[in-house]
């Protein structure tokens, strides 16, 4: 058979041919497809930036992406190899704006591997602004009382203020930064931690790794308390005599913590006369003195003076 033989019988009904070459090959890819396998993942969104324009609104943080292919080639993949991200780099103004997701798989998966790759959603809704940087304070939460006779005397933190930076809009809202609560319950001492500062958007992002250190004083609660009915005592006074008048009881205002203050009735001897200068019978205007326990401060009392009759004793 002569070449021309042959080229005439391959050209012979070609149309068909054709058409049954292209059938077969669908059919091949088609029972290929089918006997795919396939795997499904939850990825985490990443954001391509060049941190002009960034997200403004809530946006998924993670993503369903399912994979269709031979098995030596899909179930290696784990899902640290497959990153899904979405391209902000070539946006230039503010605005919403739909943007497809993209899916790197990372991994030998050879050239003519049969590997297929979707995610749902395919594209999301977003609006971006241009990214602000501001410097607010820190403000300190707390909660709870301090231990009964103790109380909140104040506090340190570091820093003092911290950056926040993010889509424009939200970052003008923010005018101070809130720690979370710091328990002041049952404390009779000073003390001293960290303490997460609030961020309520994931857009938000804050210096300082979002934390503060603080310095809380708690201090003994003082308070003044007062007195009646206090007995007058006579010191140094000459066995000899005595005070023939009755004496009235006198008054007392102190000032000390609230935990001593309490535990203390009428203060015995508080309120003394120096009667060692009383020699002979007679009327005397002595002056009275206010003696307390250490820790203990006078603040007003009475008799400041006393007018006694002091008489011999009768043998």
């Amino acid at each position: 058979m002569t070449v021309k033989n042959v080229t005439d019988k391959l050209l012979e009904n070609w149309p068909a041919k054709i058409v049954c070459l292209s059938l077969a090959l669908l059919l091949f890819m088609f029972y290929r497809m089918s006997t795919l396998e396939q795997r499904v993942f939850s990825v985490p969104v990443r954001i391509q930036t060049n941190g002009e324009l960034v997200p403004a609104a809530s946006y998924p943080r993670t993503v369903t992406v399912r994979l269709r292919g031979e098995t030596d080639i899909l179930y290696p993949i784990e899902e640290r190899d497959i990153s899904v991200f979405f391209d902000l780099t070539n946006l230039e103004r503010e605005g919403e704006f739909r943007i497809p997701l993209q899916v790197q798989i990372a991994g030998p998966t050879g050239e003519n591997a049969v590997l297929e790759a979707t995610v749902e959603p395919a594209e999301i809704s977003m609006r971006v602004e241009n990214r602000t940087v501001k410097k607010v304070p820190v403000t300190p939460s707390f909660t709870g009382y301090p231990e009964a006779g103790y109380e909140f005397d104040g506090y340190l933190i570091n820093p003092v203020s911290v950056e926040v930076s993010g889509p424009r809009t939200m970052v003008d809202n923010i005018d101070e930064m809130l720690t979370e609560p710091i328990d002041l319950s049952g404390r009779n001492a000073g003390f001293e931690g960290s303490a997460l500062l609030v961020n309520r958007s994931p857009l938000i992002t804050v210096s300082s790794g979002g934390t503060v250190e603080y310095r809380v004083r708690i201090t003994n609660t003082i308070i003044t308390r007062t007195f009646t009915d206090v007995p007058v005592s006579f010191d140094s006074l000459d066995p000899r005599f005595e005070v023939a008048d009755i004496v009235e009881p006198g008054s007392l205002t102190v000032r000390g913590r609230q935990i001593d203050l309490a535990e203390i009735n009428v203060p015995e001897g508080a309120l003394r006369v120096n009667a060692r200068t009383i020699v002979a019978s007679g009327v005397y205007s002595l002056p009275v003195t206010a003696v307390l326990p250490e820790g203990f401060e006078t603040i007003e009392y009475t008799p400041r003076e006393i007018q006694i009759y002091v008489a011999r004793k009768k043998e």
